[in-house]
C-alpha cells in the first residue's frame, strides 16, 4: 500500500502547487500530508520485522495497478499540463477512483490480516478514505461532474503482513 500512497502524494503535490480553488488545495495538502505520514508508518514496520523495504520488483508490479485505482502515467501527468481548473477536476476525480481501490485494499487486509496493528491500520484508511470520497464527490458535484460508478475490485490473494 505504500506505493498506492506513493501515488497520491505525488498528485497531491501537484495539486497543491497549481490548485486554485482553496478547498482544493487544502484536501491535496491533507492527502499528500496524512498519507506521507502513512508510507513512514508502513515502512518503520517492515524495518520493525525485518523485512526490506523494496524489493527486485518494481512496487505493485504483477498486480492490476488500475483495479487498485492508480491512475496512469500519462493522468498523473495531465495533472501538471492542464488548464487549472481541469487538473483540479481531474484530480478530483483521479483521487476519488484512487481512494476507492485504497479502500478496496484496507478492507481485504481487514479480511486476512493477522498483526492487531495492521488490522487497525486498515480500519482507520479504510473509515478515512470512505469519508474523503463523500468530500471529493461533494466537491465533483459543485462543478455538475457526475463521476462513473465505483468500480468492483478483486484484492484477494495480496499478501497484508
Amino acid at each position: 500500500m505504500a506505493a498506492h500512497h506513493a501515488q497520491a502524494v505525488n498528485m497531491s503535490v501537484t495539486l497543491v502547487k497549481r490548485a486554485a480553488d482553496p478547498e482544493i488545495r487544502l484536501l491535496a495538502q491533507d492527502i499528500l500530508l496524512t498519507q506521507q505520514a502513512q508510507i513512514g508508518q508502513m515502512q518503520g514496520w517492515l524495518m520493525a520485522w525485518g523485512r526490506p523495504l523494496a524489493g527486485r520488483e518494481a512496487p505493485m508490479s504483477g498486480m492490476d495497478r488500475a483495479a487498485m485505482g492508480m491512475a496512469s502515467a500519462t493522468d498523473e501527468a495531465a495533472l501538471e499540463t492542464l488548464t487549472v481548473a481541469a487538473a483540479e477536476t481531474r484530480f478530483l476525480l483521479l483521487m476519488r477512483r484512487h481512494h476507492q481501490g485504497g479502500v478496496a485494499m484496507a478492507t481485504s487486509a481487514l479480511n486476512v490480516a493477522r498483526r492487531p496493528e495492521v488490522r487497525r491500520f486498515a480500519q482507520r484508511v479504510v473509515t478515512a478514505q470512505r469519508s474523503e470520497i463523500q468530500g471529493l464527490e461533494a466537491l465533483l458535484r459543485a462543478r455538475s461532474v457526475t463521476p462513473d460508478p465505483a468500480p468492483r475490485h478483486d484484492m484477494d490473494g495480496m499478501d497484508h503482513d
